[in-house]
């Protein structure tokens, strides 16, 4: 099992990569990948930056040249649904773009189904059974994430509550799932919310982003150490 982790902003990832043991980095196409150990689990774990093709090279090349079985995506979205609160996790359930035609996905490559990339349901009864014996600083739930190229407004929030209706939005998450749709690796996103519809704009987004980073990185290493003490 080698694990790929992908967060898109040096806030989102850095505070995990200086946990990482034996590091080495290398570097392709124009990123840095730090690979080495989080206890006894081998993992890979780079900043891709922001959108959606950004992320989607970097999920290639963790494929194509480092062999990751699984990838997570880690870092910020912003809150969709009303229960949610700033600094909140979502950890997803299914993926969708928001700004991508269906027909794009379903009639072309990779010919899917219906617009939902689905996050692996044995990486997500791990994080079932995570929420259940820890206590967060945070709400952590588990639900729909959509993911486009545009930093929500109000007028954006109504259109996707009414199509998708998820529970946050992204740049990125979107890109990494239809990857590793495409090359058959189970993936997860768990992502920390930085602004919601009453408490919202970049400069809530900047204020929020690196707290809320923490936050989901502080789930992301209890998947890991769940899943090192199965090694």
């Amino acid at each position: 099992m080698r694990i790929g982790i992908v967060g898109p902003s040096e806030d989102e990832i850095m505070p995990f990569i200086e946990c990482i043991e034996n590091k080495e980095v290398d570097n392709f196409a124009r990123l840095k990948f730090y690979s080495g150990n989080y206890g006894k689990v081998d993992v890979v774990a780079l900043y891709c930056g922001v959108c959606k093709v950004n992320a989607a090279i970097a999920t290639q090349v963790l494929i194509d040249k480092f062999a990751v079985t699984h990838i997570i995506i880690t870092g910020v979205a912003g809150g969709i649904d009303e229960r949610l609160n700033v600094c909140d996790t979502v950890i997803s359930t299914e993926v969708a773009y928001h700004d991508v035609d269906e027909a794009i996905l379903t009639e072309y490559h990779p010919w899917m189904e219906n617009i939902y990339f689905k996050a692996d349901n044995k990486m997500l009864s791990i994080c079932e059974d995570i929420i259940k014996k820890n206590k967060f600083n945070q709400k952590v739930v588990l639900g729909r994430m959509v993911t486009g190229e545009a930093f929500i407004t109000k007028e954006g929030r109504t259109a996707i509550v009414s199509k998708y209706n998820p529970l946050c939005v992204d740049m990125e998450t979107g890109g990494i799932a239809h990857v590793c749709y495409a090359n058959k690796i189970p993936f997860i996103a768990i992502r920390s919310i930085t602004d919601t519809e009453g408490d919202c704009g970049i400069e809530v987004f900047e204020e929020n982003c690196s707290k809320a980073s923490h936050n989901s990185i502080d789930v992301l290493k209890k998947w890991l150490e769940t899943i090192n003490s199965m090694i």
